[in-house]
């Protein structure tokens, strides 16, 4: 998660926080990883809190507008397989999926230092041993490993992220990125800077998903490395 993304999550706002209740059918979508989602979502808006790593106002929307968000790649993520998670920052999506797919084996690429520490207090916390913390920038790893599926949420336009990212997929290898109502006009201006055609990947697919209790339309932006 880059800087000005995380910057907006820890906003500062006035009064007295409050949490948002757990939604109904938790389990129904977590099944067996119910109990550790709660947990991470008591360690966001908490410790995730005094840290800077959400602001007050997340806190109130911690499960209809972020881990339940997050959640929706599960759905395009085949049994088994290795995915990379780049700017990791909080957890999102990365320990999301790691929580509720334990099948999965995660690699959360992170910058920061305070932010990896943060990733492998919850990696502990939480008990995961399918998940790798690596504390370098994604431009740094190109050549050193390459990942079938990548993930990435609220990390920079679709042009500078795929920069950062299409490297580090296999060929016809996979990338899954939430984004937002501006999503379209990003997808042009790459288009018109040939950045689909540098990168080596398909044109992308846009894929409204309805989010799991709250039915509010998610944006997943779907490519392959060609």
């Amino acid at each position: 998660m880059t800087d000005s993304a995380e910057d907006e999550l820890a906003e500062d706002t006035p009064g007295e926080i409050q949490l948002e209740p757990e939604p109904e059918g938790l389990a129904d979508v977590f099944d067996t990883s119910a109990d550790q989602m709660r947990y991470f979502a008591d360690l966001l808006s908490h410790e995730g809190l005094e840290q800077g790593l959400l602001g007050p106002r997340e806190a109130g929307r911690i499960w209809s507008r972020h881990l339940l968000n997050c959640w929706v790649l599960s759905e395009f993520l085949p049994e088994g397989v290795q995915v990379a998670d780049v700017g990791s920052g909080a957890g999102l999506p990365g320990l999301v999926l790691a929580i509720g797919r334990p099948d999965l084996s995660m690699t959360l690429i992170e910058s920061m230092a305070r932010r990896c520490e943060w990733l492998q207090f919850c990696v502990e916390e939480l008990g995961l041993d399918n998940v790798r913390i690596r504390n370098a920038r994604a431009e740094d790893l190109r050549g050193k490993q390459a990942f079938s599926y990548l993930t990435a949420r609220a990390v920079g336009n679709l042009s500078t992220l795929l920069g950062w990212t299409a490297p580090l997929v296999k060929k016809h290898g996979t990338m899954l990125f939430l984004k937002g109502a501006s999503v379209e006009a990003e997808i042009d201006k790459a288009k018109a800077n040939y950045v689909f055609a540098k990168q080596k990947v398909s044109l992308p697919e846009v894929l409204t998903v309805s989010t799991p209790l709250t039915g509010e339309p998610t944006r997943v932006v779907r490519l392959t490395k060609k």
